[in-house]
């Protein structure tokens, strides 16, 4: 058994279709059934069983399949690696960035290519807590997330600490402190279970204190419009007040220290990094556009 096949048995095992993997590998069924029928004769097992169309995995085949996509994986970074090596820095930036993103990403990466004009991006938006998962799966290499990182299977740079802002389409007369906003209803930028939405709650519950929550939005443009028309207020880090650059708001600083949001970098250990993910990285170790 070689790494062809077994880069074709997992494409058969994620299709579950004999004539969807062939045509996914750009290659006819015939020959892609005859080599599932060796590997069942080289190993002397069956490894997938038919119900009507579908096809589904043995145990046997299951227990294949899992060391497939590790082999496969293993071999494609081994590959890039060698590339990398050979013919200088090039490759593609996967890069995963929360909701509420770094607000200098842009022009960092601007600078990176500037520098790395070979190197093409991956860019991968969405919640801290799925961009950790994209991590171990490896569909990502670096993720800009929001902390703290409370697995130890990661490695992480912090990057910024930011106050977060009080944003309101009433204009506001009293302290702001969480206990004056308390009875407000909130919008949260973010969902319910995710980082920040829970980060809220607990900075609340700190201070004996339960926020009225109305709604929790991850949609930028959305959250700008509900606030601007009185759906309700909201708490925001400081970077993600651009997205009220054209709303008719009010925005007032919270001054509290246990109200701090904080971002930065993560990046599995035990994962090989590709060059061009620590030649990014480097870029903010040392604090530079190049």
């Amino acid at each position: 058994m070689d790494i062809r096949q077994l880069r074709y048995f997992t494409v058969i095992a994620e299709e579950k279709n004999i004539s969807q993997a062939a045509r996914k590998l750009h290659m006819s069924q015939p020959p892609l059934s005859q080599q599932l029928k060796q590997m069942e004769e080289e190993l002397g097992v069956n490894l997938i069983y038919r119900e009507g169309k579908k096809l589904h995995l043995t145990e046997a085949g299951e227990r294949l399949y899992q060391h497939a996509v590790q082999v496969t994986k293993l071999m494609e970074e081994g590959m890039e690696e060698v590339k990398e090596v050979g013919n200088g820095l090039k490759g593609t930036l996967k890069l995963g960035v929360n909701t509420l993103s770094e607000t200098s990403l842009s022009t960092r990466l601007f600078a990176f290519r500037e520098h790395y004009p070979s190197v093409t991006y991956e860019i991968h938006q969405n919640e801290s807590v799925q961009l950790f998962q994209l991590l171990r799966d490896r569909t990502i290499d670096l993720a800009i997330i929001r902390f703290p990182v409370q697995d130890d299977e990661f490695s992480s740079l912090m990057l910024k600490k930011e106050a977060f802002y009080f944003v309101s389409s009433v204009e506001w007369t009293e302290e702001v402190s969480l206990s004056a906003i308390a009875a407000v209803p909130l919008i949260l930028p973010s969902t319910k279970g995710q980082g920040l939405y829970e980060f809220t709650l607990q900075s609340f519950a700190k201070n004996k204190l339960t926020p009225n929550i109305v709604c929790g939005c991850s949609d930028m443009t959305l959250l700008s419009s509900l606030v601007q028309d009185g759906f309700g207020a909201t708490l925001i880090p400081e970077s993600a007040l651009h997205i009220f650059s054209n709303a008719s708001v009010h925005k007032y600083i919270i001054e509290d220290s246990r109200l701090v949001s904080q971002y930065g970098i993560a990046w599995m250990k035990k994962y090989y990094l590709s060059h061009v993910a620590e030649r990014f990285l480097d870029m903010y170790r040392l604090n530079c556009t190049f």
